[in-house]
């Protein structure tokens, strides 16, 4: 079996077009035309479908992807297994996050992996929590950095405890409250996050006898911040986004106190690969500092 048919396969549909991944991954046009061929012949059936815009999978293909990829990673696991016997430590780690995370944690992490590692590409994918968990389901990356990992088909190693905080406009009468109650939502204008970036939002919300009046949505919590600074209404989001990005909005604790579990999440069965089991080691000794330095607050138990 040639991997790198299911490689070049993957990255063109990936990218919508077999000039572009050519480009990419070192082929001539007629080269990778040649392979996509072969391909199909190989498996026996057709894979894309060509439209006046570059290529798309056809239902067949789409059955097949995430099985290639999850072959892709077991073989991309093998190759570096092979490099760390070797002594070198090469490859890429495909990494799903939260925005946040990928904003205020990632970059301190990747520094300190890439001192160590220098020759291992890294790619970051962004989303919300549906986003994060479909691109784990497609094995379309080797971790993932998010909340409530807990329940899926994939290993959680939970990292720590992060606190959800009201958010509140500057001139609003809960600004000057010590911790806000949780029934003090009812009665205000709520601007929610869009469906797929809220789960911690609706855990907490779900605790009213009612949701109060929903008033905006929107997929990005900078957006939120802002129009709570305006006041526009009020809302909840977490205390790294909120102590990291400057506003005139008011961050208050909640009363009962809410929270939500960050950790990593890697595919099931051990199948994670040298490179991705030394990054998560960077990962936690980056956790440990913010521990240390109570910037974050350690899981219970």
């Amino acid at each position: 079996m040639n991997l790198r048919k299911y490689k070049a396969y993957v990255r063109a549909i990936e990218l919508g077009s077999l000039s572009k991944a050519a480009a990419e991954l070192g082929y001539t046009q007629s080269g990778i035309s040649h392979m996509m061929q072969s391909l199909e012949d190989e498996i026996g059936f057709p894979l894309m479908e060509r439209t006046s815009t570059g290529i798309v999978p056809n239902s067949d293909g789409l059955r097949l992807l995430p099985a290639i990829r999850q072959l892709l990673g077991a073989g991309e696991a093998l190759e570096q297994s092979i490099a760390q016997i070797k002594g070198a430590d090469t490859g890429v780690i495909r990494i799903a996050a939260y925005p946040s995370l990928a904003a205020y944690w990632l970059p301190d992490i990747i520094k300190s992996f890439r001192q160590d590692y220098p020759d291992v590409e890294i790619r970051v994918a962004e989303g919300g929590t549906d986003i994060i968990e479909g691109i784990m389901e497609r094995h379309e990356a080797d971790l993932c950095l998010y909340a409530g990992g807990e329940g899926h088909d994939f290993t959680w190693i939970p990292l720590c405890r992060e606190q959800m905080l009201a958010v509140v406009p500057p001139e609003h009468r809960l600004a000057s409250w010590k911790s806000i109650p949780l029934d003090a939502f009812l009665n205000e204008r709520f601007i929610m996050p869009m469906p797929g970036y809220d789960g911690e939002v609706h855990d907490v919300l779900d605790q009213l006898p009612h949701y109060p009046q929903i008033l905006f949505s929107t997929c990005s919590d900078y957006a939120i911040i802002n129009m709570v600074a305006k006041g526009l209404g009020v809302s909840i989001l977490s205390e790294l986004l909120l102590r990291a990005y400057q506003s005139e909005a008011v961050a208050k604790p909640m009363e009962p106190a809410q929270w939500r579990m960050v950790g990593v999440g890697v595919p099931l069965s051990g199948s994670a690969s040298p490179v991705t089991q030394n990054f998560i080691r960077y990962i936690r000794a980056h956790v440990e500092t913010l521990l240390e330095n109570g910037v974050i607050t350690a899981p219970e138990g």
